[in-house]
């Protein structure tokens, strides 16, 4: 053995702890994500789950954009699971550390408020929303789903002023409150 080389079992832990750190800190945010596209807490994290295992083996350490790819998988996952179930068969699989995803999920009443909102949005709205809300700059989201930045721009500002509506806030605003 050289002095400058990992044993292969080092490599392959590290490998292991890398992964589940991307595991660790995307499942949450990309089960939030598809939530805020329209999924129940159980069909987010089954598609969300189901877009890591993809990774799997090695394929995780070639994407050059994990968070972006991570969602867009995902979402593409949950819409092909939209019609094929009508409730949860299995349990959602346990993430490193022995937590369920879904268990991290805890909204409080104005995040449901905001979610049952988000639904009401046309789809285009919906998912310039969910790419916002998720940090994505309006740029970035027209690279992945293959838009224009001008027509993700102008989907997102429709939807906040519909959001506005719908959850009242510019009574709220106009008021005072």
């Amino acid at each position: 053995m050289h002095g400058d080389r990992c044993p292969e079992g080092h490599e392959q832990s590290q490998d292991r702890d890398a992964f589940d750190a991307l595991y660790i800190n995307e499942m949450r945010p990309v089960t939030n994500f598809l939530m805020n596209l329209g999924a129940s807490a159980y069909e987010a994290a089954d598609a969300a789950h189901e877009a890591f295992l993809t990774l799997l083996p090695d394929r995780w350490r070639k994407v050059e954009h994990p968070r972006a790819w991570l969602r867009t998988v995902a979402y593409r996952t949950y819409l092909r699971q939209v019609g094929a179930r009508n409730g949860p068969l299995d349990s959602v699989p346990d993430r490193p550390g022995g937590t369920c995803p879904v268990d991290l999920v805890l909204l409080t009443e104005e995040q449901t408020r905001i979610l049952g909102a988000l639904r009401q949005l046309p789809p285009a709205e919906r998912e310039a929303m969910a790419w916002k809300l998720d940090g994505f700059t309006h740029e970035e989201t027209a690279r992945v789903l293959g838009k224009s930045p001008v027509a993700v721009r102008q989907a997102y500002v429709r939807g906040r002023k519909r959001l506005i509506a719908l959850l009242g806030l510019a009574r709220e605003a106009e008021s005072g409150e």
